[in-house]
């Protein structure tokens, strides 16, 4: 019994440890403005670390109970959560328009000579910053944080049921350090959230990991659930951390985000020395 109730206790105290990280980097988020750029750098290249040396090989393990067809609520995720996304900015587009029709008189004559003055290639940029809302973006963005925090926190569970103890911390190593820098991130998309949903998103992102390794905890007693419930959770992580979580163009430092992905290998590749021994 005593083995049972520490299978769930540690794995959800670290989870815990975690949230608090977050919580004291959104905290301190403000003073450390003039860093953002790199520590949210930093906390994609770790997700990504995290994403590609720790979730997906867990998808090929998945293959040897579930055979190929572990791949299918892998797309099935990355599907929806897609397909979630074209529906909103498409529903968000034709409001745009709709609203532009009901302009008084005036103010279609003033957007008519606008457009008659603008380019084609002009319009087709100002038909991708429609699609592009800062608040209906920070939705997807937040959605990858609670669903990735929710990942990890089964993968704590599998973590600290797969490893001896003393090597699970060390593998919690990138996790900590991740919490820390992607609260920056978080704090930003939280921001650009309307007053309602940025209180249900922050009350998620603060059980997300808790739940998750307590959920984690039960599901590894069945490998063909765990699996199962796992790929259709990364194919969510999957798409978002890709499409939202990196900073794109000019955004970001290179040098901060490279920093992220060698430490996420460096640690891995240190875990596999301590397993050899």
């Amino acid at each position: 019994m005593d083995i049972v109730v520490l299978d769930v206790v540690i794995p959800v105290s670290v989870a815990i440890f975690l949230t608090l990280i977050h919580f004291v980097g959104e905290k301190i988020s403000s003073r450390l403005h003039k860093w953002h750029s790199q520590l949210e750098s930093l906390g994609a290249g770790l997700m990504v670390g995290i994403l590609f040396l720790e979730l997906l090989p867990q998808v090929s393990i998945g293959a040897i109970v579930l055979d190929f067809y572990i791949y299918i609520p892998l797309l099935t995720g990355f599907v929806i959560i897609a397909l979630i996304e074209k529906i909103v900015y498409k529903k968000m587009l034709n409001e745009d328009i709709s609203s532009t029709n009901k302009l008084p008189a005036n103010d279609k004559e003033v957007h008519h000579e606008t457009e008659t003055d603008s380019s084609v290639e002009h319009e087709s940029d100002v038909m991708e910053l429609v699609c592009i809302i800062p608040e209906q973006n920070a939705i997807f963005e937040a959605i990858a944080l609670i669903t990735h925090s929710l990942m990890i926190g089964i993968l704590v569970a599998l973590i600290f049921s797969e490893y001896p103890l003393e090597v699970s911390f060390i593998i919690m190593i990138p996790f900590v350090i991740r919490a820390f820098t992607v609260a920056f991130s978080a704090e930003q998309i939280m921001e650009d959230l309307n007053k309602k949903p940025e209180k249900i998103f922050r009350i998620l992102s603060i059980i997300a990991p808790s739940l998750g390794a307590f959920v984690g905890v039960f599901l590894v007693l069945s490998e063909v659930a765990f699996f199962i419930i796992f790929a259709f959770a990364l194919g969510l992580v999957l798409f978002t951390v890709i499409r939202d979580m990196i900073p794109l163009g000019k955004k970001g430092k290179p040098m901060f985000f490279i920093i992220g992905i060698i430490f996420t290998v460096g640690i891995f590749l240190l875990n596999e020395l301590v397993l050899l021994h």
